[in-house]
This record gives C-alpha cells, structure tokens and sequence, in this order.
C-alpha cells in the first residue's frame, strides 16, 4: 500500500540542509516495521514440571536401588547409578530451553530451537485471528503465563508461547499488534480453488 501525503510549501531557506519530519508525539510505530516486541528466552520458571518431573525419576531411582541392597542377592551390587538416571533429563531440558529463542516483532512471531540443528518457525501477524492470555494458580506462584496465539496457518493453528518475561504487558502489546496488522495488510485468497474468487482473508476469519 503507498500512501501520499500532502502539506504546505517547503520554505526553506536556500543552502541550508533540509528539514526532517517528526513524527507526531505518540505515534504508534505501523505494523510493517520490524520493532521488537520482545527477543530471547522463555523464563526456567516455565519448565519447572519438566525439572520436578526428572527429579522426582532420580528419586524413584534412588528408593530402587536403596530396596534392592535389601536383598542379599543384591547387597555388593553397585546400585547407585539408579539414583543419577534423571540427570540425563535435567541435562536435555537445560539446553533445550537455552537454545530455544523467541522473536516477536510487529510484523511477525520467530521461535527458533533445536539443541543439534537449528529450526526457525515464523508467523506473520496478518494471519492470527486471536490472542489469549492464560494464568493458572501454578503458573501465578511461579510468575509464569501462557500466551496462545490462534492463526490461520495449517501446520500450526495454535502457538503457545509459554513463560515469556513480562507475560501481560507482552500480550496486550502482541494483542494490539495483531489489530493493526490485520486491518493493515488485508491479503486476498482464492475461493473455490485456481478459479474461484478473491476474498477478504481477515474479513472471512473474524
């Protein structure tokens, strides 16, 4: 989409450099831009089930090997490595949360993971029908929420971004984000197949 705009004469003085507009105080940067909403990690808040859940392996592991040193058979065997099999699921989740990014800007949604090779997953903003913020009682004691995000895409109509610093604020701004993007950058799809008509995409989703 162009825009013109149209305002009075230029008055400036000859040899002197040319003025530069400023934008008006308040403005709201246009959905088009690439300002970042937010750029990094989910908060370790956000995988303590994952942890407990490990813990309580190596626990479980632990009370094995303790009961079968009980039984003579057993007595001299060298147990003890049961109490250290959740470590290898402490290990794993670690690193899967530190390389895990997420990038969300006016335009778009990136999470990029994978501890061995890396996946970069992108949703433009145009194409999400709806944001929602969830909070439970858990999720409040550990200073956590969810964000889901439902969008037109195939692969993925649901994204949730669990565990992102500064949750509510984060999700008022995607929110409003989402608004301008889609009363913004109005796509139009094919119905009814190569012949069909043109059609609205954020109308046809609302």
């Amino acid at each position: 989409m162009t825009t013109t705009t149209s305002g009075p004469p230029n008055l400036q003085t000859p040899g002197q450099p040319p003025a530069r507009a400023q934008a008006p105080a308040g403005s709201v940067a246009q959905p088009g831009s690439e300002e970042l909403l937010y750029h990094g990690p989910a908060r370790h808040g956000a995988l303590a089930w994952d942890y407990l859940k490990w813990v309580l392996v190596s626990a479980v592991g632990g009370g094995l090997a303790f009961g079968l040193r009980q039984i003579d058979f057993f007595a001299t065997w060298p147990l003890w490595p049961l109490s250290l099999i959740g470590i290898p699921g402490l290990i794993w989740t670690f690193f899967k949360h530190a390389t895990t990014r997420y990038k969300i800007t006016l335009r778009r949604i990136e999470i990029e993971h994978g501890v061995l090779s890396k996946t970069v997953d992108s949703l433009e903003l145009w194409r999400v029908l709806d944001v929602r913020y969830n909070q439970s009682l858990f999720d409040r004691i550990l200073g956590v929420a969810r964000i889901t995000v439902m969008s037109t895409d195939q692969s993925s109509p649901e994204l949730a971004l669990y565990g992102l610093p500064n949750a509510r604020p984060l999700f008022e701004r995607l929110r409003d984000a989402v608004q301008l993007a889609r009363h913004t950058n109005r796509p139009m799809e094919l119905v009814g197949g190569d012949h069909g008509a043109l059609q609205d995409v954020a109308h046809h989703h609302q």
